[in-house]
């Protein structure tokens, strides 16, 4: 379908601002893209409430703890935060967490990993497996079914599908029994068809994600190999959910992961938010039907394992 008209109309006023901030040399920053992101929460609705959130640290790794039905034994989500590996929070995402809580009425968990270029590849990866290994037995003081489960946007999305490249090499072990990933990145190598169609004017360019990468890598790094899009893949691998985004420029790569995973025999499927772009769960005030749409998706997939044929 067509760009969705909020998006269509949010655009029309971005990109000639984008287009005079680089004409007039602006050069981006860690504190500026890190700005840029919280700057999105301004398209949020209020926060919903949760009957108890805590901050507290699993393994030295600071995490928020969201648990929606105190003393009632329920699944636990562990919530990868995007941003490109170098901007993004526990405060930016708390909104996001919140709804996930409150939909799946599942405990989730939040993690703050160390972000680039300050900490770079794979400091935030594997800090975020340390968190996850250490899941089952953390949450002592919680009621929980010791099912975990896992949700991840955009670069966080790729510390998730990185987490079960790794499990697939023999690398690594995970709990995770169902997974979905949002608009995930997956192709550090940049090669996919849509990141030359949609990598200018659609919110998320190409010039953005590429700056993006050489903060994240150090020089020298075989981004080819860290890109879960190019496997390998098993069966083995978690039920997995891939939501994304019709006007994004990492949608290709995002049908090359599942294309490969699926022919490798794991359980994965495909949903395209239809006239959405990157990022798009943030706008909730501008697109509310397809933000209730998401967390419903997300919750039928985590509960049931099912997922709608389409977006509409």
């Amino acid at each position: 379908m067509s760009l969705h008209p909020a998006f269509r109309a949010y655009l029309d006023e971005l990109n000639p601002l984008v287009d005079q901030a680089a004409a007039s040399g602006f050069v981006p920053t860690p504190e500026s893209a890190r700005a840029a992101l919280a700057g999105l929460n301004q398209f949020a609705a209020a926060p919903i409430e949760v009957a108890d959130v805590s901050d507290r640290e699993i393994d030295g790794v600071p995490v928020r703890v969201y648990v929606p039905t105190p003393g009632v034994p329920s699944d636990v989500v562990y919530f990868i935060h995007g941003g490109g590996h170098m901007a993004g929070d526990l405060d930016v995402y708390d909104f996001q967490c919140r709804r996930v809580a409150a939909a799946t009425r599942m405990v989730v968990v939040s993690v703050d990993y160390a972000r680039a270029p300050e900490a770079p590849y794979p400091c935030g990866l594997e800090e975020a497996y340390r968190v996850l290994r250490a899941l089952p037995t953390a949450l002592g003081d919680v009621a929980t079914t010791g099912r975990i489960h896992a949700v991840a946007d955009s670069g966080g999305g790729a510390k998730l599908a990185s987490i079960a490249q790794r499990v697939a090499r023999g690398e690594w072990e995970s709990p995770i029994d169902r997974q979905v990933l949002i608009y995930p990145s997956l192709d550090y190598t940049m090669s996919g068809p849509s990141m030359e169609r949609l990598g200018r004017g659609y919110f998320l360019s190409a010039e953005r994600v590429a700056w993006y990468f050489d903060n994240y890598f150090p020089e020298g790094t075989d981004r080819a190999a860290a890109s879960p899009a190019l496997g390998p893949f098993d069966a083995a691998m978690p039920e997995t959910l891939v939501i994304a985004a019709e006007y994004d420029p990492l949608l290709s790569e995002a049908e090359t992961y599942v294309e490969r995973a699926a022919g490798a025999g794991a359980p994965v499927r495909l949903l395209i938010a239809s006239g959405m772009i990157h990022a798009f769960a943030f706008f909730e005030t501008m697109i509310p039907e397809d933000i209730e749409r998401l967390f419903s998706v997300i919750t039928g997939y985590l509960r049931e394992g099912e997922a709608p044929a389409d977006w509409a």
